[in-house]
């Protein structure tokens, strides 16, 4: 691989690159590429977004709102309840 890579090298190495497992040379040229490069910039961006992203929509839903658990106790209730009363 030549000092500065090109687009595709850049985009094959983001993990490793990330991870800080690619010789000092390698990280070198991905930095400076990245640097001048916008789109590889904005693709690394994304990548490194992914884990927050995963950990939000893996996430456990957040407790009902007050008004919802009302809402279903009167429901509960009401089913309760003898017909015609």
């Amino acid at each position: 691989m030549k000092l500065l890579p090109s687009c595709h090298d850049v985009q094959t190495d983001l993990t490793e690159y990330a991870e800080g497992t690619l010789p000092v040379s390698r990280r070198l040229g991905i930095r400076l590429h990245l640097w001048m490069c916008w789109v590889c910039a904005a693709f690394a961006r994304g990548l490194e977004a992914l884990p927050g992203i995963a950990k939000t929509a893996l996430a456990p839903p957040p407790e009902a709102p007050g008004a919802a658990t009302d809402a279903l106790a009167q429901v509960q209730l009401a089913l309760r309840k003898p017909p015609g009363t």
